[in-house]
This record gives structure tokens, C-alpha cells and sequence, in this order.
């Protein structure tokens, strides 16, 4: 190593640990060769970060350097060197490998004993496998090596050392993983994988697989990358093998199979034109169902609209229109309440309900329309007769019909009785009149409908024993005016009044 005023390797690494990237040099002080040095290898080691982290360790396209090959015969009948094999540069003059950021040059064919490492392979007591591999680091050549840095012409001394990346081919025999970690300023690739039967002394083609990454060029990745997403991540339609989707024509709110492949990689929309839809069955790798969605006739015609299946790594179109017709059709929402006695509103929800003239229907019985039906809403109130006698409800599915057809609702409405109102009988309760904590009697009719509720003016009391459809039983409450007071009963079917009021005693 050169005469430095600090370690220029341990300099680096307490730098980088500290997230730094480059250093500023100030003015009017003393120039000193470690900040320099540290400059310089701050900018480097940072590039070499950074060519490792986004392309790697390998070769590049049309490069076929460090190839492990077995070594031939040298002569006919002479068997190949025991427990070697040879490191070339492949097919052209010079061969490159990058490896943590450094690109190393073998410029011709060298034999592993021939590196002369002082290691040479063991012949295999049993089956092994060898990983082969390149070790990839910097070294420091001074003016042993290269005379022109004693600077004869000027100085007369030593002022700097050059920086060299070098290499060396090492097996780590009986594994097939890289050592590690790599000593600090080291980095290693696996080059082939050795596989090695009990006794054999020789290594032959045969024996040795290429683990090298190759054609390592950011154009060829994107090339490479864009052929495997067509093969397994953009979605297809199947011409010729299934419909690519059925059925070919509905209305808004339609359910549409669509058939292909890829349909389940990333996050997958389905597109009715430029609409898009809702998909309404998890997808499968050959398969998606998806509705016709809303917004496609607004000027109340067909149209036929092509169908498209998209992810993240691109975009499939089928090859027929799909046609969107102005039949009505009900949204997921369908309608609302869910329920009603006759002569409650319903909002239905939907597509194309103002085609002509729009009728709604009760399982068959004609309801009348509120106001006028839009594109997407029309107000009907439940109409008389649907309950059965005897039954206190029914359900029903409804039906909006306009020019263009009908259609009916999947869900059902519940259809039901309307909830009778509570009345005081004529003699509204007994006693008529009593002091706080007299038991009195209401008398009328429809009072067991739901929860019943009972007030003294706004004194809310509660019923004592069972409610019938003709009586309550209560307790006048404390803290009442003298006088008279009107009593309450509210069921779910509403509120009456006594006709008379009760008298409250002193």
C-alpha cells in the first residue's frame, strides 16, 4: 500500500457509513492527500453501488468472458489435466465480467492451477458439487510495478499509486453457494457448478454447468422483460378456443363472461368502451364476469363498444363489439325501502328507464309513477291487493317495462299489510278520574300493535301486565297537575288521543 496520512479503504468506510456522497475542498488551506484520495473514492464507490443495485453482476450481451470449460487432451490418448479445468474469455478476444460495480478483462485462456492461487481441487472421496466463482477486487500498484510513477523526469519520488481491478477464479468445493460474506472490498459472481463423481479425477464437459447471468445490458433486460410479460402477465382474449365473451349484446347492468388468460395477474379492469366495469366474480387466470357499465346511451341509443381487459403490463381488446342496448335494467341497488305498506314510495334504480313510456309492476298489479322516470330512477308507490288474505305479507319482485322491454328485479320487496291505527273506545278508560298511583284501564282497539306507549300529557308511563287489542293497563303518574290531562297511546300503526280527558285528584 502507498504512504498515506490515513488508510484511504478505512477512510471510505467511515465515510459511506455516514451516508456521504462527495466532499467540497476549501479555500486557503492545506491540500491534503486524504481528502483527495477520499474524493476520488467516494465518487467510485458510489457508482459501483449503484451499477450493482439496478443491473448486477454478469456479462453483457454479445460477451462470453470468464467461461469455465473442461481442458481438452493435449495430445491424442493423453487423458485432461487431474482436477482442473480452464477460464476463458469465451468467443472473442477479450472477455468482461461485471462484478459488484468493477468490470474485470481476461484476455486469454488461463487454467485454474495456472493462477496460481496455491490451492489446487481434491479428487472427491464421495458425489460433491463445486461452486465456481469470481472474486472481484481493487489493488494498489505502485512503482515496483509501474516504473513511470518514481516521476524520473521531475521530482525524482513516488507521488501516487494506481488503482487496478483484478481477479481470481476460486472453487468452494462440497457447496454450491457463494462464501460469505466477502472480506471488505471483495465481491464475488458464481461463474459454473462442478458436479464431481466419487474418484474422478478429471473434469469434463459434461460436468460443469454455466451459472453466469448473461446478456446484462439494460436494453436487452427491457427487451427480455417485455417478451416474458407477454408470455405471463399481459392478459389475452382466446379467439377460436372459447367465445371471448358471451353474451355479445345486453343492456346496461348486463353480465358479461369474458374467456382469455392472464385475467388474475395484478390489478385487473375490465372496459366497456371507455366505461369502466364492475367486476362481479373473482377473477380466475382464464376467466372474469363483469356488468355492462352505466354511462354508455346517454343520447338513448344502442352502440356497440369494444371490450378490454387491462393490468398494470398492458392491454387486451376482443376481437368483436359488444352492443349495448337500451333494455332496462336494475342496478346492484335495485330499490328502496325493501319494504312497505300500500301506497309507500319506492325508488327503483337503474339504466334506460325512460324509453318511451315507463310502467312498473308488483308481481303482475300495476303500480302507479311518481313524477316523471328518469335515465336511472323512477318513484312508484306499492299498490293495493298484493297481501293474500290472511297473510300479513308477501314478497314480490318488481318489474319496470318501457318500449325497449322489461325487466325484473332480482331481489324481492316485501309487500305488506297496512298497520292499523289505535282508537279510544267510547268510554276511553276506567275510573275517569283518580290521585297518582290509581291503576286505570285504557279501552280501545289496534292497541297491541307493536310496542305500545302511553302518556299522561307528556308523562310517559308504562303498561302494567299484558296489552291486549282492547285494553292497558296503567298507573296514573306522580306529580300530575290537578285538572284534566289528556292521555296517549302510540302504537307502529300511530298516536290517538282520549276524547275526553282523565281528572286528576288532589
Amino acid at each position: 500500500m502507498g504512504d498515506y496520512s490515513k488508510s484511504p479503504e478505512a477512510l471510505l468506510r467511515e465515510n459511506r457509513g455516514k451516508g456521504y456522497v462527495g466532499i467540497h475542498v476549501e479555500q486557503g488551506v492545506p491540500i491534503l492527500d486524504r481528502d483527495l484520495n477520499l474524493l476520488q473514492d467516494l465518487l467510485a464507490a458510489t457508482v459501483r453501488e449503484v451499477f450493482t443495485r439496478y443491473i448486477g453482476n454478469g456479462t453483457a450481451q454479445g460477451d462470453d468472458g470468464f467461461r469455465i470449460e473442461a481442458l481438452p487432451a493435449q495430445d491424442a490418448g493423453v487423458q485432461a489435466a487431474e482436477n482442473d479445468f480452464r477460464i476463458t474469455p469465451g468467443t472473442a478476444d477479450v472477455g468482461t465480467c461485471l462484478v459488484g460495480g468493477v468490470e474485470v478483462r481476461i484476455t486469454k485462456p488461463i487454467t485454474y492451477k495456472g493462477q496460481g492461487l496455491g490451492k489446487d481441487l481434491t479428487t472427491p472421496t464421495e458425489d460433491r458439487k463445486d461452486l465456481v466463482y469470481l472474486d472481484v477486487t481493487l489493488v494498489e500498484e505502485d512503482a515496483n510495478v509501474y516504473a513511470e510513477l518514481l516521476n524520473s523526469d521531475d521530482v525524482g519520488v513516488q507521488t501516487s499509486v494506481r488503482i487496478k481491478p483484478t481477479w481470481a477464479v476460486r472453487v468452494h468445493e462440497g457447496d454450491t453457494t457463494l462464501p460469505g460474506p466477502p472480506e471488505a472490498g471483495h465481491a464475488f459472481h458464481p461463474l459454473a457448478l462442478l458436479t464431481r463423481p466419487k474418484d474422478k479425477k478429471t473434469i469434463e464437459p459434461s460436468d460443469i454447468e454455466d451459472l453466469r447471468t448473461r446478456r446484462l445490458t439494460v436494453s436487452d433486460l427491457e427487451s427480455r422483460l417485455s417478451r416474458l410479460e407477454r408470455m405471463v402477465a399481459v392478459p389475452a382474449f382466446t379467439p377460436g378456443v372459447a367465445a371471448e365473451f358471451t353474451p355479445t349484446s345486453g343492456a346496461v347492468g348486463q353480465s358479461v363472461v369474458l374467456n382469455g388468460r392472464h385475467f388474475d395477474v395484478g390489478t385487473v379492469e375490465v372496459l366497456f368502451g371507455g366505461e369502466k366495469a364492475d367486476i362481479v366474480a373473482g377473477t380466475s387466470t382464464n376467466k372474469i364476469v363483469a356488468r355492462v357499465p352505466p354511462g354508455l346511451t346517454p343520447e338513448g341509443k344502442s352502440l356497440k363498444v369494444p371490450v378490454s381487459v387491462r393490468n398494470e403490463f398492458g392491454r387486451a381488446t376482443a376481437g368483436p363489439l359488444f352492443t349495448v342496448t337500451l333494455q332496462p335494467a336494475f342496478d346492484p341497488q335495485q330499490f328502496e325501502p325493501g319494504h312497505g305498506i300500500p301506497g309507500t314510495e319506492v325508488l327503483l334504480s337503474g339504466f334506460n328507464f325512460n324509453v318511451g313510456k315507463s310502467r312498473v309492476f308488483f308481481d303482475g298489479t300495476e303500480a302507479e309513477v311518481v313524477g316523471f322516470p328518469s335515465a336511472t330512477r323512477i318513484t312508484a308507490r306499492v299498490p293495493e291487493g298484493l297481501v293474500p288474505a290472511g297473510d300479513d305479507s308477501i314478497a314480490v319482485h318488481i318489474t319496470v317495462r318501457t318500449d325497449a322491454g322489461e325487466t325484473s328485479s332480482d331481489d324481492l320487496f316485501l309487500a305488506e299489510l297496512p298497520v292499523p291505527r289505535p282508537t279510544f273506545a267510547s268510554v276511553p278508560f276506567t275510573p275517569k278520574k283518580g290521585k297518582a298511583g290509581q291503576v286505570i284501564t285504557l279501552n280501545g282497539t289496534n292497541f297491541n300493535v307493536g310496542a305500545p306507549q302511553v302518556f299522561f300529557g307528556s308523562k310517559k308511563v308504562e303498561p302494567e301486565g299484558a296489552v291486549t287489542a282492547t285494553t292497558i293497563v296503567v298507573r296514573v303518574p306522580p306529580g300530575l297537575p290537578v285538572g284534566g290531562i289528556d292521555v296517549k297511546v302510540q302504537t307502529d300503526g300511530g298516536q290517538v288521543t282520549s276524547p275526553t280527558q282523565f281528572m286528576v285528584e288532589a
